[in-house]
């Protein structure tokens, strides 16, 4: 089905859900956190939803994403794929940290609100705080993609003001989340430091670079050692922590409220995948659920585990 027809459909299916009295374009700035303009061009056709807006407004007014796709099918799943668009990879990666902001936004203040993240690799929101770490993350997916090929040396990769701002805004936002939990792969650190020491050894990183590097990791350590410590961003923000004892392939994470499901799974580094089908979000949220049984829990608990996990991720880090 063509984009223009979804969205054509998409729209109906949320003016059915809202009586004539009331605005459709007022209900939808309450809901996406978005202009009045930017709601017009969405409502004429010149620019589509995005998969976020249109998940975040499926939960609110109970639209059907399954049955404006046609896909009723209990064999089927409806998937948003978030992808770095190779042609104009910072503009889409922007796009990308827009939607997040847009999905927390919507549901951030949701007092039954849950946060489960399983991951192999260290959280966007911990490193996009610390701007060089972040740069080099989304460096090195460009790098790796054979087609993206106009930046070759991490120094020649820059990153502007309004991006930093939204990947700050992102991380932000996100510890307003009521209780989040995150499981760690015990490696994710070290894998880490092995990408870094990769292109020290082809030359496309120096060592002042790595120096400040290896600064900004070690500071992020010390930060989540410390959020391990207290159990909490700020009052009423709980945060568990645990370590898997066990390596794991992938990363998956799903946020969850009384009214609303999402499911995501981490793809290709920096991309993700994404969707609201239930059936779907129940098999990775018992997915994610069943590594807790391979992983011990370090925050305010487990002082020791705590201790032994930070201080083997400082000497992965020393090593560079």
């Amino acid at each position: 089905m063509k984009t223009k027809t979804l969205n054509e459909n998409f729209i109906e299916a949320i003016k059915e859900k809202i009586p004539n009295s009331v605005n459709l374009a007022s209900v939808l700035m309450d809901t996406l956190y978005i202009g009045k303009e930017a709601i017009y061009r969405r409502l004429r056709g010149e620019v589509p939803f995005t998969f976020a807006e249109a998940s975040i407004i499926s939960n609110s007014l109970g639209v059907s994403l399954d049955q404006v796709a046609g896909a009723n099918s209990s064999r089927n799943a409806l998937f948003a794929l978030s992808v770095i668009n190779h042609k104009h990879p910072i503009d889409t990666y922007c796009a990308q940290i827009e939607d997040y902001i847009r999905i927390y936004k919507a549901v951030k203040d949701n007092p039954t609100l849950e946060w489960y993240v399983a991951s192999n690799i260290i959280p966007q929101v911990f490193y996009l705080d610390y701007d060089n770490l972040a740069r080099f993350l989304l460096y090195k997916w460009m790098y790796q993609h054979e087609k993206i090929n106009y930046i070759k040396y991490f120094s020649g990769l820059k990153i502007s003001e309004s991006l930093r701002e939204k990947q700050k805004e992102y991380v932000k936002i996100s510890k307003e989340v009521a209780l989040s939990n995150f499981i760690w792969d015990n490696m994710m650190f070290c894998s880490l430091v092995n990408d870094i020491r990769y292109f020290v050894d082809i030359n496309l990183i120096n060592k002042e670079e790595v120096d400040v590097l290896k600064k900004e990791i070690l500071c992020l350590i010390d930060e989540l050692e410390q959020l391990a410590a207290k159990g909490y961003h700020k009052p009423g923000k709980s945060i568990r922590i645990y370590v898997s004892n066990i390596n794991f392939e992938a990363s998956y994470s799903y946020l969850e409220a009384n009214d609303f499901k999402l499911s995501m799974l981490r793809l290709y580094s920096i991309n993700e995948i994404t969707t609201a089908d239930r059936a779907v979000f129940e098999l990775q949220k018992e997915w994610i659920h069943s590594l807790r049984k391979y992983s011990t829990l370090i925050s305010i608990s487990g002082e020791m585990q705590r201790i032994q996990f930070f201080e083997k991720q400082k000497l992965y880090v020393n090593s560079l």
